[in-house]
């Protein structure tokens, strides 16, 4: 379509595909969404730290963070809880998790996902308070004013730590869990995080898909959807472009907009960030519509208008 312009593919390691590009010494984000929608959701960037930078004990009043550990480990306290997360760990942080990090490598990449905290603003007006007002940033006068504006709340370091492996926190999900796990044609669904964590805006789904998987999607969708490929290779097809989009890259989705994809490598892992379709309730009441309603799920239409009423406009999965 002539004139639409809108980036489709980010690569997370391609400055020109970069919103802003912001450092502050100790720290560097690499903006790739806005947030968007009345929930401020499909916000993502990744922040690439030094070894031994720290975030210190906190909590948010507002917002939900999902990250990504891309490249590293972490050093992690989540309500007084202590263990190291690992390269390919997600963690899942709602309103009033008090956490801290310090990041254990040189060039360790934290990979953010955001909804209802709008971060990107944030970020923007810590780099504006630090470049006119200096010091002021960490006055202990001001600090509490700057940190309320933005629904954070520092917390003192817990006292009595608990050390546990990263299995038994519940906020990292490792590279191999899923609350629910769903077996396909060359198709392996994990759900990393649940509806009823984000106050039923969205879900994330990982994605384990062999070559020659094919997915389309052809009917009008109005929601907006983040996807980010961390292994493998597709091709997308989307408002009559094509590309091979690698690991470490964004798809960023409007809506109404028409796409199909073709993975083109085995094992390739996508994550879906931005779910908002009730994909969990959907395969569970397929499951049980195979065995109660079969004949509802042979109907081509009958299934398709089914899988809609969850919110899911996938048209054709095939596998070659």
């Amino acid at each position: 379509m002539n004139g639409y312009q809108h980036k489709f593919v980010i690569q997370a390691n391609n400055p020109e595909d970069w919103l802003f590009d912001l450092s502050d010494g100790g720290e560097t984000v690499h903006q790739f969404t806005w947030p968007v929608g009345p929930y401020e959701k499909n916000e993502c960037s990744d922040t690439i730290y030094h070894a031994g930078e720290q975030v210190g004990y906190h909590e948010h009043r507002k917002g939900i963070e999902t990250f990504l550990i891309a490249n590293g480990s972490v050093d992690v306290t989540i309500r007084g809880k202590h263990t190291i997360a690992k390269c390919g760990d997600i963690i899942f942080l709602a309103p009033y998790t008090s956490h801290a990090f310090t990041y254990l490598e040189e060039g360790t990449i934290w990979r953010e996902c955001f909804q209802e905290i709008n971060m990107s603003g944030g970020i923007i007006n810590k780099h504006t308070v630090k470049k006119n007002y200096g010091d002021l940033y960490f006055d202990p006068e001001f600090r509490p004013r700057y940190l309320a504006a933005t629904k954070n709340m520092e917390r003192l370091p817990p006292v009595n730590v608990t050390e546990v492996t990263r299995e038994e926190l519940p906020e990292i999900r490792t590279p191999e869990f899923g609350f629910s796990t769903f077996h396909y044609d060359g198709i392996e669904l994990r759900q990393k995080v649940g509806r009823w964590e984000t106050n039923g805006v969205r879900e994330v789904w990982q994605a384990i898909l062999k070559k020659g998987v094919r997915i389309a999607w052809n009917d009008p969708y109005g929601e907006p959807e983040v996807y980010l490929v961390s292994k493998g290779s597709i091709r997308l097809s989307v408002m009559d472009q094509e590309y091979v989009v690698g690991k470490d890259t964004f798809i960023n989705i409007p809506p109404y907009v028409k796409r199909e994809i073709e993975v083109l490598s085995d094992d390739t892992e996508i994550f879906d960030l931005g779910c908002s379709a009730c994909m969990l309730e959907m395969q569970e009441d397929m499951a049980s519509a195979k065995v109660n309603q079969p004949e509802l799920l042979k109907d081509a239409a009958a299934k398709k208008a089914f899988m809609q009423k969850y919110g899911c406009y996938i048209t054709a999965i095939d596998y070659r």
